[in-house]
């Protein structure tokens, strides 16, 4: 890569030619900086767990009526199903399926004090059309939120044509834009959009309990005896070629010890080829398939579990990640995960070269080697994971509008450094 441009996927950091990393302050929307911005307004498809926690956040420090989240469809009965409770937005006011007539009056209302925020502008025609409008109201400060697209060989390049092409005005218009994951901050940088725009975002979830269960206690709370003390493994996700878990069993099958287990939470069109897989590297004595869990399941399954694995050739996050983190739990995922922007190497985990299986299988032999996480070690990370909670990342979105607007003098950090 060139000297005169400079990127991390890990760190999620941009900077721009030459010598200096000093990003400039956009212009201020209708070139004011002494105007509040106190109205957010949040368009997304779907109501999600991996944003509702920094909405809610925002919602309690803004007064009633002030955040409203505008999502084109309502909670996935699959979720419910899953275990998953209805999600908490606090005091936002959401707005499901709106007509096109309430969707104008969202727009036009307050524009000098709004801030629009628009996800999957690409997918959904009516956030589009939001979009389009919010653009053409000058008062009106605008952000996006976005993953990257995935922009390797001959698809990605018509991608990234189809955005160079397509999103012109959002380029000259928008703001600033949450770029979710160190990969979002490299896609945004290659569609063109000004470096002093794109701020490093990422997917926040639900904190879990304080005091994670002891995992020897069983459901009736009866003891299940003294704690195995082989490593404890754990991968989460659809059993899809895309998530690469025969990459992970390759690499398990080249470590030299023996004191580990894996537990594979999750179903798919791969998930009888992974099992084949796993019995012909002899390895079927210390992989469980669980299958489909609850969400109860999985916390459960990361409180007991000493490195989560991510392998995916492509994840523009990979929420379970943040899971894992929050539950004190050390991950290792690829280099095209977007979360990878929150390991810190040798720490609270490892990023390996995506589709390497010798890469992958180093980085596990080292964890392997050091046998079961320590409990400050797991207390240590689960503390440090409070910067991606609700309130540090609402906190974080709340500094970048008053940056953005020209009413604080320091680009704000994200808070997970």
């Amino acid at each position: 890569m060139s000297a005169r441009a400079c990127f991390s996927l890990q760190a999620g950091l941009v900077c721009t030619s030459g010598s200096s990393s000093v990003l400039r302050r956009p212009e201020p929307p209708g070139g004011s900086a002494n105007v509040v911005r106190d109205r957010f307004v949040f368009w997304l498809v779907d109501l999600t767990p991996h944003q509702a926690p920094f909405i809610r956040e925002i919602s309690a420090r803004l007064p009633p009526g002030r955040v409203i989240g505008v999502f084109q469809r309502p909670q996935s009965a699959a979720r419910f199903a899953k275990g998953w409770s209805a999600l908490d937005y606090g005091q936002t006011e959401v707005i499901v399926a709106p007509e096109e007539a309430q969707a104008e009056a969202l727009l036009a209302a307050d524009a000098e004090r709004s801030v629009h925020i628009f996800s999957s502008m690409m997918h959904s025609p009516a956030i589009s059309r939001a979009l389009r409008r919010a653009l053409a109201t000058p008062e009106t400060q605008v952000g996006l939120l976005s993953e990257a697209r995935d922009w390797r060989g001959a698809k990605g390049f018509a991608r990234q044509a189809h955005s160079l092409l397509h999103e012109r005005r959002y380029r000259r218009r928008a703001d600033f834009v949450l770029a979710i994951g160190g990969t979002g901050v490299e896609w945004f940088r290659r569609c063109g959009y000004p470096a002093a725009k794109i701020f490093p975002f990422c997917y926040v979830v639900e904190s879990p309990p304080t005091a994670p269960p002891d995992p020897r206690i069983a459901a009736d709370g009866a003891l299940t005896g003294a704690p195995c003390q082989d490593v404890q493994i754990v991968f989460v996700g659809r059993l899809i070629q895309l998530k690469r878990v025969d990459l992970l069993l390759s690499a398990l099958a080249r470590v030299e010890r023996s004191n580990w287990g894996l537990s594979i939470v999750g179903d798919g069109s791969e998930s009888r080829r992974l099992k084949d897989q796993a019995v012909s590297r002899g390895l079927d004595t210390r992989v469980d398939f669980l299958g489909l869990q609850g969400n109860a399941t999985i916390r459960s399954c990361l409180a007991e579990a000493d490195l989560l694995v991510l392998p995916s050739r492509w994840d523009g996050w990979g929420a379970v990640v943040n899971e894992a983190l929050m539950a004190g739990v050390p991950v290792i995922c690829s280099d095209w995960c977007g979360a990878s922007a929150l390991i810190r190497a040798g720490w609270n985990g490892d990023v390996f070269r995506c589709g390497s299986v010798d890469d992958l299988a180093a980085t596990l032999q080292r964890w392997i080697d050091r046998g079961r996480l320590p409990d400050d070690q797991r207390e240590a990370i689960r503390t440090w994971s409070g910067c991606i909670a609700g309130p540090a990342v609402a906190g974080y979105v709340l500094d970048i509008v008053k940056f953005v607007s020209g009413s604080a003098a320091e680009r704000p950090p994200p808070p997970w450094g």
